[in-house]
């Protein structure tokens, strides 16, 4: 079962956000301007890591593919849960700040348009 089954999101979107995020990269990390980090292909904010603990996973096996997908189709559906099945809901995936959710936004749509239209 995929992750993105398992959580209950559309497939296309969850490849999307990971393409946007890191280029599907497994290793992928990047620091943030606050002093977080993001880690893996679904960029994992570090803000997760104590409540991922008690699941038993920690920062490194975020760079585990199947993991991270996991991880982040877990997040997109919390965001779901949260704001309704919206963009809304993608663009905190990436950012509490609405301007922020706007731009990150419009780069999933560009790549799910892309990826709709290539038939992927």
């Amino acid at each position: 079962m995929s992750a993105a089954q398992h959580h209950h999101v559309d497939f296309q979107l969850l490849k999307a956000i990971a393409i946007v995020e890191s280029s599907m990269n497994p290793n992928a990390s990047n620091r943030n301007s606050n002093g977080t980090a993001d880690t893996g292909m679904m960029q994992i904010n570090d803000w997760w890591l104590p409540k991922l603990k008690k699941y038993g996973i920690s920062k490194p096996s975020l760079t585990d593919p199947c993991i991270s997908a996991y991880i982040g189709a877990w997040i997109l559906s919390h965001e779901i849960a949260k704001h309704g099945a919206t963009w809304r809901a993608v663009g905190a995936y990436n950012s509490p700040t609405p301007a922020n959710q706007v731009i990150y936004v419009r780069k999933v749509q560009r790549q799910l348009a892309l990826q709709l239209n290539q038939g992927r």
